[in-house]
């Protein structure tokens, strides 16, 4: 039998209470009796005797858990630990959710121990008592305490992602998620759009001018600390995973929207790794619950689009890798991706005819997000887009509304800067080619029967192609493919050959050699607009000139001499009418013999592509032209250095007058 000493330790160990030296104060008692001095000493003796025998007679006491030092081995109670986790004073909270890491959470949990251990064999798994925490811990998510939050976050992920019965926690799980993230998020369902402020956005509509969500003061979240909002998105995707890995998707559609709101509100946290995971998941809940995430495909690729100019690539990929993911989310009833309709806020389109109420106050500025991602320094950002771009010419059920869209940023692949995004777009156009080939039999049947193709003399089809096009010319149905569609973006090209960005007029140099190659003899219907460009932008950016020359050759390849001819010669004798328009087009900031120069060398670029027997009637013209006073009489080394340059080119044209290859008409 126990004495009083050794039962009140033992409750003072339950309790939390601090030790007490109960000696110390009996002595100070007995003290101040004065006249019991010797009887309390005797009664001392008497303890330490009795307790002496009682610890050699009675079998060990069983040892407790102690909150304080979790560490020691002692026996772990859940219920007394659970009831701690429930206290009012934050210190016992902390101390019981230490000791739930300890026995669930810590290094040496179940699984990293060795099978036949004896301290493996004595501890619990968190998965089999899982249904005894399960509301103690969803309870503590609120908790004041972020040790307490993360530990009980943890332990929930880790029991969530190995339960079976995933269905019997949702309908206290969910609301514990949802009251923390607090998600701010309203659903626009005729708009299609997700917005924070829903009186805001219903002003919007009727005609308020309102500050933008990327202008306005950011609230701050439900939850303070990242760590703790990153945790809980990892538990929404241990839900999901779950559900989708056992095929049982169906559980979650009651809880899709609240799922969906957490998203959001994961799209626009601040912390970069929110962002990814929420972008991650988004993807996985597209590929997994159609039947839900096509009503919202449009409202979320439009949440997304400002992700794709954070300042971390691993966030645009991963913003890159869910649009794609949602716009091809199959929407079988109409054929179509459920989410191809952002596609034209992602381009920064609108139709002419519609107009926002609020633009009738104020200014509208549109972004084109592709062109920022055709352009992005990071080679893995773009090769994430064009993989994009990529799978939607050849994937989408309705490719052929956007085609037309889309085809610019598949060239701007082709002439990119990498080999491995340029070789990848490049199989991408053969693919598509071969489905023109498919879908147009007729058309294609008719120009190889005739053998139309290739054969005009008039053309330069035998000269070498630049890099990328070193095996030689695109397939037919590659070819006719882009031709039906480049014509819509040429003219904006050739306006981007003038912008005041480097990296613009690099792009659009390249895109524009690429457009000639596909084009081939199509292009003389835009060989006057196609000159006059060159003309304007010839001595633009020095370090241009050798790719506008190539423009300027291919351009020569593919058209007649009688088309570009007249323009150039009106411009080397003067002509009012085309020095005026030039000059307005250029500021006038140039000279007239500067400008006469750039004519030259156009000209004997484009010479330098044609056919010698296509340019040889023309050479009497030429020289006429050249030959007059107002020509030869100019000072400028500029134009002197020209016209040597034209003079040259006629002298080895005529040399090759007599080489078989190279008949005269």
């Amino acid at each position: 039998m126990r004495d009083v000493d050794a039962l009140w330790e033992e409750l003072a160990q339950e309790n939390e209470c601090r030790n007490v030296d109960i000696s110390r104060l009996l002595k100070k008692s007995m003290a101040s009796g004065g006249s019991s001095k010797a009887s309390a000493k005797k009664a001392s003796t008497r303890r330490e005797a009795t307790r002496t025998t009682a610890s050699l007679s009675a079998p060990a006491a069983t040892p407790r858990f102690d909150c304080n030092n979790p560490t020691r081995g002692e026996v772990f109670s859940l219920p007394k630990v659970l009831n701690r986790l429930a206290a009012e004073h934050q210190s016992v909270r902390k101390k019981a959710a230490i000791a739930l890491e300890t026995q669930f959470l810590g290094p040496d949990e179940p699984g990293t121990l060795q099978q036949d251990s004896p301290e493996a064999a004595g501890r619990l798994k968190a998965s089999e008592v899982f249904a005894d925490m399960a509301k103690p811990l969803f309870k503590r998510f609120n908790d004041p305490v972020e040790k307490v939050r993360e530990v009980c976050i943890r332990l929930a992920t880790k029991c969530i992602a190995a339960e079976e019965d995933l269905l019997r926690y949702l309908s206290y799980l969910m609301p514990a998620i949802t009251t923390r993230i607090n998600s701010q998020y309203g659903y626009d369902e005729e708009n299609q759009v997700f917005s924070r402020d829903q009186f805001l956005h219903d002003a919007f509509k009727r005609g308020r001018i309102y500050v933008a969500e990327s202008q306005a003061v950011r609230l701050k979240p439900g939850e303070p600390s990242e760590e703790i909002r990153l945790l809980l998105v990892g538990l929404v995707d241990a839900v999901l995973q779950n559900a989708f890995e056992r095929r049982a998707s169906s559980i979650l559609h009651a809880y899709a929207f609240d799922i969906l709101l957490v998203l959001i509100s994961g799209v626009h946290d601040d912390f970069h790794e929110i962002n990814i995971a929420s972008c991650r998941i988004l993807s996985a809940v597209s590929n997994h619950m159609v039947s839900v995430m096509k009503h919202f495909s449009v409202a979320v690729v439009r949440t997304l689009m400002p992700l794709l100019l954070h300042r971390l690539a691993r966030v645009r990929v991963a913003a890159v890798e869910t649009i794609r993911a949602l716009v091809t989310c199959p929407n079988i009833e109409k054929c179509k991706g459920s989410g191809t309709e952002a596609i034209a806020d992602l381009i920064g389109h609108r139709d002419e005819n519609v107009i926002p109420v609020a633009a009738f106050y104020t200014t509208e500025v549109r972004l084109n997000y592709f062109a920022k991602l055709d352009q992005d320094r990071n080679p893995m950002v773009r090769r994430a887009f064009f993989a994009m771009i990529s799978d939607w010419m050849v994937n989408l059920p309705d490719h052929y509304d956007h085609e037309s869209r889309l085809m610019p940023y598949l060239l701007s692949a082709v002439s990119d800067e990498d080999d491995t995004i340029s070789y990848s777009a490049m199989e991408t156009l053969a693919v598509l080619g071969e489905r023109y080939e498919r879908e147009h039999g007729e058309e294609v049947l008719e120009v190889k029967q005739y053998g139309v193709d290739g054969k005009n003399a008039t053309y330069n089809y035998r000269a070498p192609l630049p890099a990328p096009f070193l095996a030689g010319r695109p397939s037919l149905g590659t070819r006719l493919f882009v031709r039906g569609r480049a014509r819509r973006f040429l003219n904006p090209i050739l306006r981007e050959l003038a912008n005041w960005q480097d990296a613009t007029r690099a792009h659009a140099v390249r895109l524009l050699k690429c457009v000639l190659i596909y084009c081939e003899e199509t292009i003389t219907v835009d060989v006057h607009t196609l000159v006059n460009t060159l003309l304007r932008t010839w001595r633009g950016d020095p370090t241009l000139c050798l790719e506008l020359r190539q423009c300027a050759e291919l351009t020569g390849r593919f058209a007649a001499p009688q088309t570009y001819l007249p323009l150039l010669l009106s411009r080397i004798r003067g002509d009012s009418e085309v020095v005026v328009a030039v000059a307005a087009a250029t500021g006038g900031a140039t000279t007239a013999a500067a400008q006469t120069a750039v004519a030259l060398e156009v000209l004997t670029c484009l010479m330098q592509g044609s056919v010698d027997k296509v340019v040889l009637p023309h050479v009497a013209d030429i020289l006429d032209t050249i030959a007059q006073p107002s020509i030869l009489d100019l000072e400028s080394e500029d134009m002197k250095l020209a016209l040597a340059q034209l003079l040259l080119q006629i002298t080895q044209l005529l040399e090759r007058k007599g080489v078989p290859d190279c008949p005269v008409a």
